[in-house]
């Protein structure tokens, strides 16, 4: 992918080396939507994959998630490129995992993806990213996380942080973004990380994550935001509010 420019690394968490990789966490069995049984595994995002899971991000989250999509951050270059460079820094970190079929292949399909970051107090200062749309983004987010702070809700130094949860649209609505929220526990534990902490802005992930144990520390209503006009930002259906949520380990 081009055009993407370089953040600096300003997280200090590093995967420990006692811990294998690239690692199976989970394994699963689900039925399609016309009764043929999948075996599916989840494991850790690699370098070889990288790329790939940028452009998984953009056909299958970005077009979808509710507030990027209202934004347009994939029509405004400087927005989308400035997103992309942080969701290549964070792969750095090697703590994101994909759903793939658990089949003999040397690199089976991807069809499921739950990219992370780790957080710590001793990170340094976020780099400034750049566009209208990312912008308005980081204000949205800023404005659910005021006065909400995921190290004491937590009770936590350091913690996951979900950057996004998308499933390929063939294999949407047979478990697999329920299984790779609930593999989140087992990474909680290799890594000694005591909880997560994410943003859910859909209806249908936020159900996901009541179900494996998250609890909502936040919620703003859709209808809140509107323009200069008093025209509502966001038109979308079937979801009322995003809500910050998190889980302790």
């Amino acid at each position: 992918m081009e055009n993407i420019p370089k953040l600096p690394v300003w997280n200090k968490w590093k995967r420990p080396t006692s811990i294998p990789y690239p690692n199976t966490w989970h394994r699963f069995t689900t039925k399609t939507k016309d009764g043929k049984v999948l075996k599916m595994k989840i494991v850790d995002l690699t370098p070889d994959r990288f790329e790939e899971s940028l452009e998984f991000l953009r056909n299958y989250f970005y077009l979808d998630e509710p507030i990027c999509r209202s934004l347009k951050l994939l029509e405004d270059e400087i927005s989308a490129n400035n997103e992309m460079c942080k969701q290549s820094e964070a792969s750095q970190q090697r703590v994101s995992i994909i759903a793939v079929l658990d089949e003999e292949n040397s690199k089976p399909e991807m069809v499921g993806l739950q990219k992370l970051r780790i957080i710590s107090k001793d990170d340094g200062p976020q780099p400034k990213l750049t566009g209208n749309a990312m912008g308005k983004l980081e204000k949205i987010f800023r404005d659910l996380y005021h006065n909400r702070d995921p190290f004491e809700i937590l009770e936590t130094d350091v913690f996951l942080k979900g950057l996004g949860l998308c499933v390929k649209p063939d294999y949407q609505g047979i478990g697999i973004g329920y299984n790779l929220l609930l593999c989140l526990e087992k990474l909680a534990n290799a890594y000694d990380v005591k909880g997560c902490m994410t943003t859910f802005t859909r209806i249908e992930s936020q159900i996901l994550a009541e179900r494996v144990g998250f609890k909502m520390y936040n919620e703003i209503s859709y209808s809140d935001y509107k323009d200069e006009e008093g025209r509502r930002i966001f038109s979308i259906e079937h979801t009322k509010s995003f809500k910050m949520m998190g889980i302790k380990y």
